[in-house]
């Protein structure tokens, strides 16, 4: 299985622990976004980690943003270079178009493979999208491209997808409407053993996706200690995945859409290069891959032996949206 984690707002930054959060909590697999490197003592998986600085500026001017890097990230299309900027928030009509037919959800799907979204969603969601139905996020968007169901609290009860907020303060908090109080899923969690459970759950598909956002709205607070609480539950999670991955079968890829959490000395995105982490079956074939958002599904692709031809041109002509 291919796990492909992807965790807003996280760039390489400083060895400065007044700056920058991962310098002044990362005890593990965030070690070199703050600056440092992974010590010997640490577990072995940690230090067979191989760490790529990857651009999230892909040619175009100013500070990357959501929209675009997301959708270059789930397609493999240079979507600033589409639109000649960077774009935040939702996706766009053409955003949306791109992500309708190059979503790597559908292509690996349409291709004979078995591909998800893990992320499970409260009833409340939907809800929510009928009211605002442009609040919908690329990620979200690659899997209703496949015209396969998001996941449920049913999802998350079974063991077969992961809430957005590991822990699940988020959804004991603002889940009360729609769950009741006694419902184990509202249970906390330990991120270690959601991360270790995770991986055999899912072993009978190729492809499994994650979105972890809550880094980014931290880093736009400049909130030192919202930055504790992700960095700690995120490290205990991945060494939880690590621990569970058979690296003779199984691939983590874990990536971000634009820097941010790395410099709490600013509440906007960084221009730094984000972490693409590799561990595992395919990481020699991948690592001299790899150099910008966009290369990532090619990368994945190419693991898997699926031949696709894509271009930004034929998306060039809708780009005013």
């Amino acid at each position: 299985m291919i796990f492909y984690v992807f965790i807003d707002g996280i760039g390489f930054g400083e060895n400065n622990p007044d700056k920058n959060p991962f310098s002044k909590y990362a005890k593990g697999i965030f070690l070199p976004l703050g600056g440092k490197t992974i010590p010997e003592d640490s577990p072995s998986r940690l230090k067979e980690l191989t760490y790529l600085k990857t651009d999230a500026s892909m040619g175009i001017k100013g500070l990357p943003q959501s929209a675009t890097g997301q959708t270059s990230l789930w397609t493999g299309i240079n979507a600033c270079q589409v639109l000649n900027r960077h774009m935040s928030g939702f996706p766009t009509f053409t955003l949306k178009r791109i992500i309708a037919k190059y979503s790597i959800i559908r292509i690996l799907e349409e291709n004979g493979f078995k591909a998800d979204l893990l992320n499970c969603y409260t009833p409340g969601f939907a809800e929510h999208i009928k009211k605002h139905p442009r609040h919908v996020s690329a990620s979200t968007l690659i899997q209703m491209a496949a015209d396969k169901p998001l996941k449920g609290m049913d999802d998350l009860r079974d063991g077969k997808g992961l809430y957005m907020d590991i822990s699940r303060d988020f959804l004991r908090k603002f889940g009360r409407d729609f769950i009741d109080k006694d419902d184990p899923v509202l249970e906390v969690q330990d991120p270690y053993k959601t991360g270790k459970e995770i991986i055999p759950a899912m072993k009978d598909h190729t492809l499994c996706i994650y979105e972890y956002f809550i880094t980014d709205k931290v880093g736009h607070k400049m909130n030192w200690k919202g930055a504790e609480k992700c960095i700690s539950d995120l490290e205990d999670f991945l060494l939880g995945v690590l621990d569970a991955m058979d690296p003779e079968q199984d691939q983590l890829i874990l990536t971000s859409d634009h820097g941010n959490l790395e410099d709490l000395t600013v509440d906007v995105h960084t221009v730094n290069p984000v972490p693409t982490i590799l561990y595992g079956k395919y990481t020699e074939q991948m690592k001299d891959k790899i150099h910008a958002l966009k290369d990532i599904p090619h990368a994945i692709y190419d693991c898997l032996g699926v031949q696709i031809q894509m271009s930004e041109q034929e998306f060039v002509q809708t780009s005013s949206n």
